[in-house]
């Protein structure tokens, strides 16, 4: 007896988990890119969207999107929009990768058809350009965005 309540509240534990958890999976993946950005990321929907992504970024193509931190696009903020967009676009690539798609040394092109980004794995993580995705795999309704610890430059 003593078993199947032991098993009852394991089982009743699991469902309480799964719905706490499901939730939010649900709403992230309910989200487009830039309906994420708007709400998580303000500084960097601003570029963006003056930029000129922010349709490509609400569309319904898949996209992935190495996005920087907050904290690095001080130094952009200023730029003209056309400096703006050959930056941006250098993190934008078309099609949905998760990290474990991301090859070692394998060149992706970026929206911009002229630079590419190019990956290196390490024991620690994988690099971008040279630069740490520091938070992988967020997946969203039109693509995948991955949280860079810094800017590529293009």
């Amino acid at each position: 007896m003593r078993l199947k309540l032991k098993n009852r509240y394991i089982g009743v534990l699991l469902i309480v988990l799964y719905m706490a958890w499901f939730p939010a999976a649900q709403a992230q993946e309910s989200q487009t890119i830039m309906e994420y950005l708007v709400r998580e990321r303000p500084v960097l929907a601003g570029l963006v969207t003056k930029a000129g992504f922010s349709p490509l970024l609400s569309g319904e193509e898949q996209i992935t999107f190495f996005a920087p931190p907050e904290s690095a696009l001080q130094s952009i903020s200023n730029e003209s929009p056309e400096r703006l967009r050959a930056i941006l676009s250098s993190h934008i690539v078309r099609g949905a990768y998760l990290e474990q798609d991301l090859k070692d040394g394998k060149p992706f092109k970026s929206v911009c058809g002229t630079a590419s980004i190019r990956f290196f794995r390490q024991r620690d993580g994988i690099l971008a350009n040279g630069i740490r995705v520091e938070q992988p795999n967020l997946r969203l309704k039109n693509g995948v965005v991955h949280g860079l610890g810094g800017l590529m430059r293009s």
